[in-house]
């Protein structure tokens, strides 16, 4: 019996299922990302009164897609776009690469253009692929690029080694909704069946890249005495999968962490032995970040007034690896 073959997917998050960063979102300001590894044009390049993407399950095929919308009048900058780290296309240069996708929109003409970049050793960009792409019929897309770079050079495997890119519409002004879905990158000149990883090993992947910092407990101490005395919290631990390199650490604007206090313990800014600190009134500092191994940093804006206390969290730290 034969067995039709089905290559390795190089890109992460292809079908959009891991979503960190919420599940809805409204793209205010320039590109900003979407579901994980997905980076999505926003209003002030596309213009318009909205762009906000999300996720619909298909209730026919069950299969999970990616819905841009877009309202008002808007330009042709509207895309999406994903970058590929260089350690995942490692021996593949002068090789030849397929990219795949379905696509479909309302208000447009339902054609895609595609963009696929290649990187070099000095983040140097080279066209490999701009064009309408070839249609496979029912809704799916395909290009073939041979991956090379424009000085033979290959980028450290950590940086940034290619880039897949849809415009909708042909490259026109965006329609007023565009979708995309089971999008795939892989070795060779055929396209494959699309073939989802678990929801585990995908989360897994963008861990890599990104992720929110969950619940934990941090100490701090104040002079005993002394009297109220603004102080820092220190926490230390790991990330969940090594990182791509150190990430950029922010706290969540508009969230609440929670400060309880251990024994004889008073906290400021609220007092009381439970209360809680908008984190606007707080920041991080003396941070000491890294891709793996034992993390530390500490947070200000917040008082003992004597002893020794802690400070129960709940996600409230973006930590950032992105390319």
């Amino acid at each position: 019996m034969l067995v039709q073959p089905v290559n390795h997917n190089i890109l992460i998050n292809p079908s959009f299922t891991v979503k960190q960063r919420g599940d809805v979102i409204d793209h205010d300001g320039n590109t900003s990302y979407g579901p994980d590894r997905w980076r999505i044009r926003g209003l002030n390049d596309v213009g318009g009164t909205k762009v906000e993407s999300r996720t619909e399950v298909d209730a026919a095929t069950g299969i999970n897609k990616l819905v841009v919308k877009h309202e008002g009048t808007t330009s042709s900058a509207a895309h999406l776009i994903q970058i590929i780290e260089a350690v995942n296309i490692q021996g593949l240069y002068s090789k030849e690469m397929t990219f795949s996708f379905g696509y479909s929109d309302t208000g447009g003409s339902g054609i895609p253009q595609v963009r696929v970049l290649s990187y070099n050793s000095s983040a140097t960009s080279k066209e490999l692929y701009l064009a309408v792409p070839t249609s496979l019929g029912n809704n799916r897309w395909t290009c073939t690029v041979t991956l090379s770079t424009t000085d033979g050079t290959i980028p450290d495997p950590n940086e940034k080694g290619m880039q897949v890119l849809i415009w909708p519409n042909e490259q026109n002004n965006a329609p007023s909704e565009w979708s995309v879905w089971e999008t795939k990158l892989e070795v060779g000149s055929v396209v494959t069946p699309f073939i989802a990883r678990s929801h585990g090993e995908e989360l897994a992947l963008c861990h890599r890249y990104y992720y929110r910092f969950g619940s934990g407990t941090g100490f701090g101490s104040a002079e005993a005495g002394s009297g109220a005395n603004t102080y820092l919290c220190a926490y230390s631990f790991r990330h969940p999968v090594p990182m791509r390199a150190a990430p950029t650490m922010t706290l969540i604007s508009g969230e609440t962490t929670y400060f309880a206090g251990g024994i004889g313990v008073t906290i400021g800014t609220p007092t009381g032995d439970l209360g809680n600190v908008a984190t606007s009134s707080m920041k991080m500092e003396g941070s000491s970040l890294t891709a793996d191994g034992v993390n530390r940093f500490r947070l200000s804006g917040f008082s003992f007034t004597r002893g020794m206390g802690y400070a129960a969290i709940t996600n409230f730290v973006n930590s950032d690896a992105e390319l």
